[in-house]
């Protein structure tokens, strides 16, 4: 079994700014799937605060900011 191909690989980080949706295109890699996850700056304990996080299956990675997102923080995203 080769594990390299499971191995998560840093592709980049944005910064998402409070009150502002967006999305970024994440360069494609085979068939690997899509990781990501986001960081808040500072400390906050509601998550319902952090933007909503999504993805088409591909290779695209959105952002929205809902009414109750008080946070901006750092997006994370990768291929494994």
């Amino acid at each position: 079994m080769d594990i390299t191909t499971r191995l998560p690989r840093i592709v980049g980080r944005v910064s998402i700014t409070l009150g502002v949706s967006g999305s970024v295109v994440v360069p494609a890699s085979g068939n690997n799937p899509l990781f990501y996850y986001f960081a808040v700056d500072g400390a906050i304990s509601d998550y319902n605060a952090s933007p909503v996080l999504s993805d088409d299956g591909a290779n695209t990675i959105s952002w929205t900011m809902s009414t109750r997102c008080a946070v901006g923080g750092v997006l994370t995203y990768g291929r494994y």
